[in-house]
């Protein structure tokens, strides 16, 4: 009995029975095997039956991507026997129990590797660690073929280069350069003189290219048997290939593609191919390899340096989001400072009038960094700017921006936050604390962390209550700051975190004591203490000044 075998993404293996009447394989409902969720699977993709010998064929139904069996390449619209396995879009079907092909006794066999006899097959191991034997006039055309594929800046203008250089110094006829994609099969090739039979399938060696493709090996190949035109199964009976050398494609010790080429014509000047051929044209292949390599690179870097520079306007626009400078109003200083530890981060600051002698602060910590946080400050700096108005209460605004990043993020994304308005007559800061540290308050005296009621961050709890706090200026209170916890959290080299004391104690020791003093004081504590290391989070100090 003959069977497919089809495992399911959950990891349920099926079973579908073959049999004389067509099996339909397809994403529609109505299928007999259906494959749903792939976009390279058609509605009614193939059929699958067994001939009246008991094989099994394949039947492509003019999908839009075709079909493969046995590992071969995609086929349209065509049948075509299979053995092994079918391949439709990302669905891999194991045939068992199918009837192999037999050949009849007539038909080519490989013979023993005699060394002294170049007129037959011969396979060689895997070239990872063997060194080539050259003569010097071909390793001057290998220099120049060098040259030739340093300046190509495309992949299929490296590989005709070199299919160009083989043809000539190999007397190739007809000449092939496969790559293998991502899963592991060849691309379209670049071709030479290679035609197509009526299903669509390049007449060359396919078992010469899945040997050099799969275990890496050489090939050279000289007078095969060409008495048999059905031989399924071997194409060097099925087309008229007189002779023919295949080698991999390597870079250290991936197999990156195969380089084939061959002769349908006997023509006794060219003479047979031998090992320092075979030698030859795999030292070809290991220059196409370090060629496709350095393309490789230099693809990345280009991608590399385009990403930097979308970051590097990200990072633009995102500063333009940030106050520009320091805001004087009255005997009031609002100053403020912010360093991604990336190119684009999470934290975030801003002051603005908001009219009737009042002024709108904030300070944020998405969770995170980067460029997804950054985003998300993006659209919190917009909701904040409308929710924070002077009539509003606070306790309604916060209140409404938490259930609005409850409702458009995911799970695990909230934001700590302190928002306040600050009386610009009596310098008094009524603010909300959504899980951010606590301000501290620098006297004349010394330093303390204000008595703070803190509520659960913006994002966690939809119906989360906030509770107005209130910082009143008093004749020895200087500066009011406030910090993301890239400041106490900031890592030396050996992992030490810097913590809350350091930090009093440098402001309890500031000279400069403005807004601005009080920043540059703690930004040199921080680098101090980071030593040659970066700073792993995203860092925002902000600061009100109490002038005199």
């Amino acid at each position: 009995m003959t069977n497919l075998l089809l495992r399911a993404r959950d990891g349920t293996l099926r079973t579908f029975e073959v049999s004389l009447r067509p099996i339909v394989l397809g994403r529609a409902d109505n299928c007999d095997v259906v494959l749903p969720h792939d976009g390279e699977v058609s509605r009614e993709h193939a059929r699958v039956w067994l001939d009246e010998n008991g094989r099994v064929l394949v039947q492509d139904y003019k999908s839009k991507n075709g079909t493969r069996v046995d590992a071969g390449e995609p086929f349209h619209n065509s049948i075509r026997p299979a053995t092994r396995s079918i391949r439709i879009g990302e669905y891999e079907l194991e045939i068992v129990g199918a009837r192999p092909y037999v050949l009849h006794e007539s038909q080519v066999r490989f013979q023993a590797d005699e060394p002294d006899d170049i007129d037959s097959t011969r396979f060689f191991p895997s070239t990872h660690h063997l060194k080539l034997d050259l003569n010097q006039q071909r390793l001057g055309l290998l220099m120049n073929l060098t040259e030739r594929i340093g300046g190509a800046f495309e992949p299929k203008q490296l590989l005709e280069q070199a299919l160009d250089a083989c043809c000539e110094a190999l007397h190739f006829e007809r000449a092939l350069i496969a790559l293998k994609t991502p899963r592991g099969e060849p691309e379209l090739p670049v071709t030479r003189n290679v035609p197509r039979d009526e299903t669509g399938t390049y007449k060359i060696s396919r078992s010469l290219i899945n040997r050099a493709l799969l275990h890496g090996e050489r090939a050279v190949v000289n007078n095969p048997a060409v008495d048999l035109v059905n031989n399924l199964t071997d194409s060097l009976v099925r087309y008229p290939i007189c002779s023919a050398l295949c080698v991999p494609i390597l870079h250290r010790d991936r197999i990156l593609g195969v380089l084939y080429g061959d002769r349908v014509t006997r023509d006794p000047r060219s003479g047979a191919y031998t090992p320092a051929d075979v030698d030859f044209l795999a030292a070809i292949a290991r220059h196409v390899g370090v060629g496709l390599e350095n393309l490789r690179l230099f693809q990345s870097h280009l991608e590399s340096e385009k990403l930097k520079l979308e970051l590097n306007k990200a990072r633009d626009i995102q500063r333009r989001l940030l106050p520009d400078g320091a805001l004087e109003v009255g005997r009031l200083v609002f100053s403020g400072h912010n360093e991604p530890s990336e190119e684009v981060g999470g934290d975030y600051f801003d002051y603005f009038d908001l009219g009737s002698g009042q002024v709108g602060f904030v300070i944020a910590d998405v969770t995170g960094h980067g460029l997804a946080a950054a985003m998300m400050m993006a659209n919190f700096q917009a909701a904040v700017r409308v929710a924070l108005t002077a009539d509003v209460p606070l306790t309604e605004a916060a209140v409404r921006l938490n259930r609005l990043v409850c409702l458009n993020t995911g799970p695990n994304v909230f934001i700590t936050t302190i928002m306040a308005r600050v009386d610009t007559a009596t310098g008094a800061v009524e603010y909300v604390n959504a899980g951010h540290p606590a301000p501290l308050l620098l006297r004349r005296r010394g330093v303390a962390c204000a008595i703070d009621g803190m509520a659960l961050p913006l994002g966690i709890e939809p119906n989360e209550n906030y509770v107005v706090q209130r910082i009143d200026p008093q004749d020895e209170l200087e500066i009011v700051l406030f910090y993301t916890d890239g400041l106490i959290e900031a890592a030396d080299p050996a992992g030490q975190l810097l913590n809350l004391a350091p930090v009093t104690e440098a402001l309890s020791t500031l000279s400069d004591r403005t807004a601005e003093g009080a920043l540059h004081q703690l930004l040199d504590l921080v680098r101090r203490h980071l030593g040659a290391g970066t700073n792993a989070d995203d860092l925002t100090l902000t600061a009100i000044e109490y002038r005199r």
